[in-house]
């Protein structure tokens, strides 16, 4: 039986998303009795007024450091989906005390020097709706890119992402990773792939997955938004990473 312990989750969108992509999630969490948190990071959603093309991680760090800061937050479980998966482990690096668990969700592991156009080369149905300036810009088609992110998703589904879906900065997209110093810091990690995801496709996913030191791994029948199209087989996976982990440390220290 999965122990499902309230948890502190604090989720980290992915490029072109904003907090309020995780609506659906949330809720499906809340209703279980944890505590979840959905900041937007600086250039996107209700906060796309500012930043701007050069807008670098650092920012978004910092725009999720305040809120564990000003929040009081600990022992979170800190969950980067797509483009959140480069953001949350340099947040580990200035906010190491309040974090239980890093989670990647159907998200980016990029290895040190390595950016977001090397660690995930397009796949051809991305292709259709991005177009890559020479000078980094994305140029998107909204609406193919919602057909992108939720192949299963229902009409409805594709218009509310359209309606909100906004470009990546290219700073974002240039900007080398950095991995290594996450590693050292001996956070428990956790990795959910979406088995239909046509952005990060399955077996990339799992690659990236392998990066993480002793990672616990789960997998999700769904498109690369799978937070808004499977909220609720998104949070049964997100309660398994961390119980199954859980218990495994217990039983570690029990035979200690």
């Amino acid at each position: 039986m999965i122990d499902t312990a309230p948890r502190t989750f604090v989720l980290v969108h992915g490029g072109g998303h904003g907090g309020w992509c995780w609506q659906r999630l949330a809720r499906e969490l809340r209703a279980r009795g944890h505590d979840v948190w959905t900041p937007t990071l600086t250039g996107f959603g209700e906060r796309r007024h500012l930043g701007g093309p050069d807008t670098p991680f650092a920012t978004f760090v910092t725009d999720i450091a305040h809120v564990l800061d000003h929040e009081d937050l600990h022992d979170i479980v800190l969950v980067g989906h797509s483009m959140g998966g480069v953001v949350v482990p340099r947040v580990a690096e200035v906010a190491r005390e309040r974090i239980g668990r890093v989670v990647w969700l159907a998200a980016v592991v990029a290895n040190d020097g390595e950016t977001l156009l090397d660690a995930v080369p397009q796949t051809p149905e991305v292709a259709r709706a991005v177009t890559i300036e020479p000078d980094g810009t994305a140029r998107t088609d909204h609406r193919l890119m919602a057909e992108v992110l939720m192949p299963e998703g229902t009409d409805e589904d594709r218009a509310w992402v359209t309606a909100r879906h906004c470009a990546y900065p290219p700073a974002a997209l240039v900007e080398p990773g950095r991995l290594s110093a996450f590693r050292a810091l001996d956070i428990p990690a956790s990795y959910i792939a979406a088995t239909a995801d046509a952005a990060i496709p399955l077996a990339l996913a799992r690659t990236f997955a392998a990066r993480l030191p002793d990672a616990r791994y789960a997998e999700v029948d769904a498109g690369h938004d799978l937070m808004i199209t499977r909220p609720r087989a998104t949070a049964d996976a997100l309660e398994t990473v961390c119980a199954e982990a859980e218990a495994e440390a217990n039983a570690d220290t029990d035979t200690a």
